[in-house]
């Protein structure tokens, strides 16, 4: 978890005991496994994930990048329907700059070579 802050995102749930039902999905082809392994060993090394023992795990899905890589992707959408939707909508970028345009003090940048 990450340090506790002055301000902190939260996830409400709409039911904090609901259990998911996850079908277990298609394994990982032969030919990604190598770069699956790889990636899932730097992810632990860099602390991204830890190995731990938990009752329920949403499903890991490997899908091949256009380059060829490997994207791994979690499937969420059960857990994503059981959340609190925020119905606030995030502020109007183009009202807040008008506000900040008619302010009584205005600078001007010039970004030119020096």
């Amino acid at each position: 978890m990450p340090p506790w802050r002055e301000v902190n995102h939260e996830i409400n749930l709409v039911d904090d005991d609901k259990r998911y039902h996850y079908h277990i999905p298609a394994r990982c082809p032969h030919s990604l496994r190598d770069e699956l392994r790889e990636k899932t060993q730097r992810y632990l090394r860099a602390g991204w994930w830890e190995a731990c023992t938990v009752e329920q795990a949403a499903p890991l899905l490997c899908v091949p990048k256009k380059d060829g890589k490997l994207r791994t992707v979690v499937d969420l959408r059960q857990h994503n329907d059981n959340t609190v939707k925020d119905v606030t909508p995030l502020p109007d970028q183009e009202l807040i700059r008008e506000d900040v345009a008619r302010g009584p003090c205005q600078c001007r940048l010039v970004l030119g070579s020096l």
